[in-house]
């Protein structure tokens, strides 16, 4: 090889080093792009569910502590109300039946939005308590089968048992089901969410496409979160089955 020759070569292998060394430049910048965008989307997602869990904290104590007890005064007042006209007598009456059930449906809404026994007891039994209020006002039949023994933090647990609303809330609403089985397993230190009914089911692949619904983001969302995958199959009059895997 002449020297003219060997000054061409040594020029095209400096040029194909250095453009080899731009690429990889290049593609690691964009992996750390990608990276970046990932860890930043992730971080926006826990700042708005904890925002959200703490508006609902605060929404509760003010049920519980402010209108609760206002409430009851309102109800001790009109007993201490000396009325002898029937007619007072039954007015009376009327409201003390209304704001009964206003009570009621305050203490109702005040566990929807934080469910006390998820805190004093574990996600089990808070699932097995919201399954049992939805019995006596719900045709679908739902099972709920469980380990005991599942250990998990407070955070995730809320997280868990706000997928698990969400799901039988929607299963109840759009599916027109007679069965919901709902199974939590672990193993391989990973927690095995599944939930099966025998509904009407949708077409998975086109409500995706036109954008999932709030529901369904709500689920992503915090399934992302807790860094696990979620597995729909979902097909006209076929049922839906929604499979999640959380490591533990």
């Amino acid at each position: 090889m002449d020297p003219n020759e060997t000054k061409v070569y040594t020029a095209i292998l400096i040029a194909a080093g250095v453009l080899g060394i731009i690429l990889i430049f290049f593609v690691i910048t964009i992996i750390r792009h990608q990276r970046r965008t990932i860890r930043l989307h992730k971080e926006k997602i826990e700042a708005e569910i904890k925002t959200l869990e703490k508006e609902r904290k605060r929404i509760a104590s003010d049920l519980h502590d402010d209108l609760g007890p206002l409430l009851s005064a309102v109800k001790m007042h009109l007993h201490s109300l000396e009325v002898n006209a029937p007619d007072d007598v039954e007015l009376i009456t009327k409201s003390n039946s209304y704001i009964d059930t206003i009570l009621v449906r305050v203490r109702e809404i005040s566990n929807d939005l934080v469910p006390h026994v998820l805190i004093r007891k574990g996600l089990v039994s808070a699932i097995n308590e919201f399954i049992n209020n939805l019995r006596s006002v719900q045709a679908t039949q739902i099972d709920f089968l469980s380990e005991e023994n599942i250990q998990l933090s407070q955070e995730k647990e809320i997280h868990l048992f706000r997928i698990v609303q969400e799901i039988v809330n929607n299963t109840l609403k759009h599916a027109n089901a007679k069965n919901l089985l709902i199974e939590f397993r672990s193993d391989n230190n990973k927690l095995f969410m599944l939930f099966k009914d025998d509904g009407i089911g949708f077409n998975y692949p086109q409500a995706s496409g036109n954008g999932a619904g709030l529901g369904l983001k709500n689920i992503l969302s915090r399934v992302e979160v807790l860094k696990g995958e979620l597995y729909i199959e979902a097909k006209t009059l076929q049922g839906t089955r929604y499979s999640i895997e959380i490591p533990l």
